[in-house]
């Protein structure tokens, strides 16, 4: 073994047990406050609101289960010895991420709809409807990943896909993740920003046009992280089935690669879990000022009455 793979291997650990639990905390403390944020009672008539609501909740269940599970795989590799946990915990964090992202799809269109001078196109932005989509999506996705718990596997101590099935899935990977998704969200944000630039804004439609509008930019930012975060995994996937079979790497070239890998599975794929909370604050005066209101709130100081310093004034006074 190489310096240059020994240096990679031990980067890989010290990257995984002091980065990542910073990923879970993040997760779970802005998730639940995005999720707060969509539950109040101004935002529980937009269908946008309740998508995102949705995407905060399967996000923070995708990176606690994620990042969580290869922290414990790195501490102790029971995805090589067990192969019901080798199926499974490949299969459950796909499926969780894959809702995520298509929560996100949903919300773009929805906003496109909304915005949509036809009157049949904006029929889709209806709560009820919303919910259905919702149901269709926790429904179909674990449907279509469910080829993962089938073909892994565990061979030399390792859990891994074999075969052709390996190639198949980076082409997989690379539609459901690295194309269709973000194609379909630049598509209908594009057409939603669009729309609402052809509108003529009434007075009384003003605080609805305005909340359309930061649900927009909250998208579109997300978007962005979305594309940065996520399409490295299909890509790298995909040029190590290809290039599997190439004789002459050298050892440092392959642990170049596999360091690439690990960067974008284990930290890029979860950046877009977590960073919603902070992607809203800048691009949502809405949502900054509820924030800033929940938290002085709840940690707000009471200040002392002067009549209590007056009274003890006067009595330090008169014992003196």
């Amino acid at each position: 073994m190489s310096s240059l793979t020994t240096t990679l291997n031990m980067l890989q650990e010290q990257l995984t047990y002091i980065i990542l639990p910073f990923y879970v905390v993040f997760g779970i403390l802005g998730n639940t406050f995005c999720i707060i944020y969509f539950l109040q009672r101004s935002q529980r008539s937009s269908s946008c609101a309740f998508y995102l609501l949705l995407a905060a909740t399967v996000n923070m269940l995708a990176v606690t289960f994620g990042v969580t599970t290869n922290i414990f795989n790195l501490w102790k590799s029971v995805a090589s010895t067990s192969l019901i946990y080798c199926k499974l915990r490949m299969y459950i964090n796909h499926t969780l991420i894959f809702i995520g992202r298509m929560f996100t799809i949903l919300a773009s269109i929805d906003i496109y709809t909304m915005t949509s001078q036809r009157r049949a196109c904006r029929m889709f932005s209806q709560r009820s409807n919303a919910i259905k989509c919702a149901i269709g999506v926790v429904v179909c996705c674990p449907l279509i990943a469910v080829h993962i718990p089938i073909m892994n596997t565990i061979v030399a101590g390792q859990c891994v896909m074999t075969g052709i099935y390996s190639l198949i899935f980076a082409i997989y990977q690379m539609l459901i993740a690295g194309v269709i998704p973000p194609v379909a969200m630049i598509v209908f944000s594009c057409l939603a920003y669009l729309n609402m630039q052809k509108m003529n804004i009434r007075q009384s439609d003003m605080i609805k046009r305005q909340q359309q509008r930061q649900h927009l930019r909250m998208v579109i930012t997300q978007i962005i992280i979305y594309i940065i975060s996520a399409e490295l995994v299909p890509i790298t996937t995909l040029y190590r089935q290809l290039t599997a079979n190439i004789t002459g790497k050298s050892q440092d070239q392959k642990s170049i690669e596999a360091f690439i890998t690990f960067i974008a599975s284990n930290f890029l794929l979860y950046l877009n879990t977590w960073a919603a909370f902070f992607i809203y604050c800048v691009t949502s005066s809405n949502f900054r000022i509820a924030f800033i209101r929940m938290f002085k709130k709840n940690y707000r100081i009471q200040p002392i009455g002067m009549t209590q310093i007056n009274n003890n004034t006067v009595t330090v006074n008169r014992r003196l």
